[in-house]
Formats: C-alpha cells, sequence, structure tokens
C-alpha cells in the first residue's frame, strides 16, 4: 500500500461472555496500535455475560467504542457464532479485524493483517501463543495452534477444506455478506472452518502469515482444554484431528514394520520418534514460538492420547456446555432440556 493510497477503515471486532477480568487488558492492546486509530472503530458484542464485562469497557471512555448486546442465546447457531455475526453486520469498516476478548494483540497487529489483504483474499490470519498456564501445558495448547495453522495453510495449497484462527483474523465484510453470514452458513461448532469453506466455494481465497502473532489466555484445566478440542473437531478437519490421525496411522506402520524387521525395530522407534520431533521443531522455528522446547519431545504421545480421549468423548458423550449454552450435533438444546427448541 502506497503513501498516497488512503488506508481503509477498520471495525475491531470482539464477542466477550464473562470476561470482565479481561476487556481491558485486551482493549488498551487495541488502542496502542500504530495505525491511524481515526480510521478505526471497535465494537464490543457483549454475549450474555452476567459480570460488568460491558461496564468495564465503557469505563474507559474509547471515542470509537460501540458496545452491543445479546440477551439470548440463538436457537440455530452457536453462541459465538451469533455474536459475530451480530458484530459482522454492525461493523461500519470495510475490514473487521476479529480477536478473543482476552487476548493481546500487538502494535502492528492491525497494520500487518491489513497491509496484506489481496483483491480476492476474504480473510488473512496469522499465529496465535497462548500464556498465563503452567509452563508445559501452555506449550501443548501453543503448539497444538501453530500446527493447526501449518496445516491449514497446507490444506489452502492443496484445495483441501481448511479454516482460520479466530483470535488472529482479518475478515472482509463484504466477503462475509455475500455468503450470507453464519445464518446461512448454519450450525458450526468450529465456525471457522465452515466460513472459510463458505468463501473459497464463492472463490475467495485465505492467505496465512507467520506474523503478527497474538498472545491468548491459555486454558489452565485439562477439562477446560478437552471442552475446548471437543468442540474444535465436531465439523471438520481441525488440526488436533489431523495431528492425531497421522500419529496413529504412523505408528501403525511404524507396528508394522517392527513385527517385519524384528529385533531392529527399536532404531524404527527411535528414528520415527526423532523425525517427528525435528519437523515439530522447524514449524516452531517458522513462528517464533522457541519456548516450548520440552513440549515439543513429548508432544507426539501426548496429542496420540489426548486426541483419542477427545474422540472417545463426542463419540460417548454427545452432548457438550459451552459459554452457558447446551449443545449436541444437531444444534443448541433448549433451556431446561435436553431436546432442541420446537421448529
Amino acid at each position: 500500500m502506497s503513501a498516497d493510497t488512503p488506508q481503509p477503515e477498520i471495525t475491531v471486532l470482539i464477542a466477550a461472555h464473562n470476561e470482565a477480568e479481561r476487556i481491558e487488558g485486551c482493549l488498551h492492546a487495541v488502542l496502542e496500535q500504530d495505525y491511524p486509530m481515526e480510521r478505526v472503530e471497535i465494537v464490543l458484542v457483549d454475549d450474555r455475560s452476567t459480570d460488568d464485562t460491558a461496564a468495564r469497557a465503557r469505563r474507559l471512555e474509547i471515542e470509537r467504542l460501540r458496545v452491543l448486546r445479546i440477551d439470548e442465546a440463538p436457537a440455530n447457531l452457536t453462541a459465538r457464532q451469533a455474536a459475530l455475526d451480530r458484530g459482522l453486520i454492525e461493523a461500519r469498516g470495510e475490514i473487521v479485524l476479529i480477536t478473543d476478548a482476552g487476548a493481546r494483540v500487538p502494535r502492528e497487529w492491525i497494520r500487518e493483517l491489513t497491509g496484506h489483504m489481496g483483491y480476492r483474499d476474504a480473510a488473512v490470519t496469522a499465529p496465535v501463543v497462548f500464556a498465563g498456564g503452567g509452563h508445559f501445558f501452555t506449550s501443548i495448547q501453543t503448539l497444538d495452534a501453530v500446527l493447526t495453522l501449518t496445516y491449514y495453510r497446507w490444506a489452502a495449497r492443496n484445495h483441501w477444506h481448511t479454516g482460520v484462527l479466530g483470535a488472529n483474523l482479518a475478515l472482509r465484510r463484504e466477503a462475509y455478506l455475500e455468503v450470507g453470514g453464519f445464518p446461512a452458513i448454519g450450525f458450526a461448532p468450529d465456525e471457522n472452518i465452515a466460513l472459510c469453506q463458505a468463501l473459497r466455494a464463492r472463490g475467495w481465497s485465505i492467505r496465512y502469515l507467520d506474523s503478527p502473532t497474538v498472545c491468548n489466555p491459555a486454558c489452565t484445566r485439562l477439562p477446560e482444554l478437552m471442552l475446548r478440542w471437543r468442540r474444535k473437531t465436531r465439523n471438520g478437519p481441525a488440526g488436533l484431528t489431523l495431528i492425531t490421525l497421522g500419529l496413529i496411522l504412523s505408528n501403525l506402520a511404524l507396528l508394522g514394520a517392527a513385527l517385519v524387521l524384528g529385533g531392529g525395530w527399536w532404531v524404527i522407534v527411535l528414528l520415527r520418534y526423532a523425525l517427528g520431533v525435528v519437523a515439530i521443531a522447524g514449524v516452531v522455528m517458522q513462528y517464533g514460538a522457541l519456548n516450548v522446547a520440552m513440549a515439543m519431545v513429548l508432544f507426539e504421545p501426548l496429542m496420540t492420547l489426548l486426541g483419542t480421549w477427545v474422540y472417545l468423548s463426542n463419540l460417548l458423550v454427545p452432548r457438550w456446555r459451552w459459554a452457558g449454552v447446551w449443545y449436541d450435533r444437531r444444534g443448541p438444546l433448549r433451556r431446561g432440556s435436553l431436546s432442541h427448541p420446537a421448529a
């Protein structure tokens, strides 16, 4: 973009459910951008919060902040889909940057994401890392995120179904409206994969960057992390799905080779394991997430176990609760019951 080209009008969209403890830090990071803030509006969608998320945001007295309130969970979408749709419909910017209410965006975030958006790019996405939990537990989540982004980038090049990282995303509003938004896409537990499929079906492209990197708060408890991964494996080839499937298939191949070679099986095991660590290290270096060395060594066996747990949980326990709403494979369940809303 040349110096004479006017920079586009931007909307920063944040959907929040009970994020009173984090929203001020998120907004402060947005306000510190090296982008002309007179061309930026911030839209905060307060999604049924029962704490003072909205009040804390308004307390900052941001001139170009708008707070939108959702009081009821939708009947045919996830709560996050409905919140994002409300914000995208109300947005005034031609490009909408989306992040999470607990995220910290770097100073160059708006400039870098918008500056790399081409004419036929519907979306631009970049890495997400995690912080705030125990170091090893947090590192596993960071590795999962960067490997997911690597898979999405590879899948896009090979014309497979792909996705984006919703905490670090620039979305062209025109493209979103063209596909009819989430109401036309329908219920999707991982809205990012469903949105990408709809955009690519209309001929739009997705661009993947190595930076800027957004930092998100890590899950601090294993059940919380399992719930997040269960949701993300419900409606498409999320990174966890492909990573675990690849590990299982490669280990089966390894077992077969070991049976054939007899006593030399342990050499194959060590070589295969070392190659896996080297491959993960390459991805980590690409995105600059260099503080996850111990997690790299143990990532393969852990992801095999946790991924299998997630699949079995989805198979045996088809219902799950997320942001105060119960869901199953078909959509939201009616409040106070285990049935769906009447048509």
